[in-house]
């Protein structure tokens, strides 16, 4: 059964689309078929993988709402063993029709029970806000990546993520379910500021067995492979960020062999 993966923060700006598109190619590249489900209204993941969402007929929320089943919402991208739920903008409020649906912090975790089998990981591009959609993430979530850039602003946003993780983990713990952190990812590091060097300190320092060895820099190729419509892996294979997020890949499955 495939491993469902949030990437999720309530601050926008810090790597969460970036890192869903890369970390689903770089598991890719270890032999592993992934999907990647965009929840995010601006359909940043569905841009970055070459789809135009002004042409989504089946999206990611059309499933959340039952307009469509879930496996009608699956596109393949430009990488063998890479798919994703693509989003698409709408002109009605996501948020407020699911407040309508019974049982609406579950219907995700439903959804994937029909396809998570087809996949070795699933990984979910969450929106920034808090709110139902977000829930709906961790709720159907095996684990959750904090991504984190080096600034001070994440580091205080870092506190709120995680008692929202803490609040969803009672709940699933009554249904003896878990909802992991499987780590924070530190993005965006600037090599040339030193003030940056100081956050991977601070962060590290407060969470040292959360905190993941793989840490992304700031890089120009990560910037343009979306304007593209490729992965890094794509765009720029030798480059240095499809090197951080293929080591992010192997530093994650590593851990999960290692507790099998």
């Amino acid at each position: 059964m495939g491993k469902v993966i949030a990437i999720a923060n309530s601050k926008g700006g810090v790597g969460k689309t970036t890192t869903t598109i890369n970390l689903g190619a770089a598991f890719v590249k270890y032999n592993k078929k992934v999907l990647i489900i965009d929840l995010d209204e601006k359909a940043n993941s569905t841009i970055g993988l070459g789809i135009d969402r002004e042409f989504v007929s089946c999206c990611s929320f059309d499933a959340l709402l039952k307009h469509c089943g879930i496996a009608e919402c699956i596109c393949p991208t430009t990488t063998d063993n890479l798919y994703i739920i693509p989003s698409k903008l709408l002109d009605f409020s996501v948020e407020e029709e699911l407040y309508k649906i019974e049982k609406n912090k579950i219907v995700l975790s439903l959804l994937l029970d029909e396809i998570r089998e087809s996949y070795d990981y699933i990984l979910i591009d969450c929106p920034p806000q808090f709110g139902i959609i977000n829930e709906n993430a961790l709720y159907a979530s095996d684990s959750i990546i904090i991504p984190c850039d080096c600034e001070y602003y994440s580091f205080e946003a870092l506190t709120q993520m995680i008692n929202k993780i803490n609040q969803v983990q009672k709940q699933k713990k009554k249904k003896r379910l878990n909802l992991l952190i499987e780590g924070i990812l530190l993005t965006k590091l600037d090599n040339r500021n030193l003030f940056g060097y100081k956050m991977v300190d601070k962060i590290k320092a407060m969470f040292p067995l959360k905190t993941f060895k793989t840490i992304i820099t700031v890089s120009s190729h990560l910037k343009q492979a979306p304007m593209a419509g490729k992965n890094i892996l794509e765009y720029a294979y030798h480059s240095r960020g499809s090197k951080e997020y293929r080591e992010l890949a192997k530093e994650i499955l590593s851990k999960v062999e290692s507790q099998n």
